[in-house]
Parts: C-alpha cells; sequence; structure tokens
C-alpha cells in the first residue's frame, strides 16, 4: 500500500488502526500505527495531565517547533480529541514518535 492509500476506505477500511504498544503513559493515552511502502502513519494521543498543560499546539513555541519538521503533521484534531497524526518516511532514520514523546515529557507535572 502506498502512503497516501492508508485515508482511502476502500482499499485500507479500517485506516490507522493497528496498536502501537510500549506507549509512555504519562505522554500518551493510546496510539496507532499503519505500515505502508512508503513508511508509517502514525495516530495518537495525548494523556489528559499533557492536555492541560499544552491546550493548543502552537508551532512557534520553542518547545514545540521541531514538531513543525513532521511529516504531513495533522494536529486539527488536537484541541478536541487530543490527537495527532504524522508520518515516518521509511528512509529516514529518525524516530518521530520518540521525538515527539520527548517534547512533551517536558509537560507532564
Amino acid at each position: 500500500m502506498k502512503k497516501k492509500e492508508v485515508w482511502d476506505q476502500e482499499i485500507n477500511p479500517d485506516l490507522i488502526s493497528d496498536p502501537l504498544e510500549n506507549l509512555n503513559s504519562s505522554v500518551w493515552d493510546r496510539g496507532y500505527f499503519k505500515e505502508t511502502d512508503d513508511g508509517i502513519w502514525y495516530e495518537v494521543y495525548v494523556t489528559d495531565n499533557i492536555k492541560q498543560n499544552v491546550p493548543k499546539i502552537d508551532l512557534n513555541n520553542q518547545k514545540l517547533k521541531i514538531i513543525k519538521t513532521f511529516h504531513d503533521l495533522l494536529i486539527d484534531h488536537y484541541e478536541n480529541d487530543n490527537q495527532i497524526t504524522f508520518f515516518a518516511p521509511i528512509n529516514e532514520s529518525q524516530n518521530y514518535l520518540d521525538i515527539l514523546t520527548n517534547v512533551f515529557v517536558q509537560f507532564e507535572n
């Protein structure tokens, strides 16, 4: 399956739905992924505690600005649903989920 086909319900009716395991429970309430030929889509949900400390994602905030570099970042559902969706290309060595986890660890209290 190609990267964009993850959104095609005829090809992929379950969308991003494979459960992520071993998530940092102080940051993530839950998370899902979907592997494609091009990389991995992630859909993760912050905990209520993180959401209280970061009610809105301001990409100009010094602590959050690295998130701007994420591929196909979708934060439209963050304010209402605590959801962040992004793509990690297969040809990059960065672990975007770890980077995002480390960003939000700064906000846990």
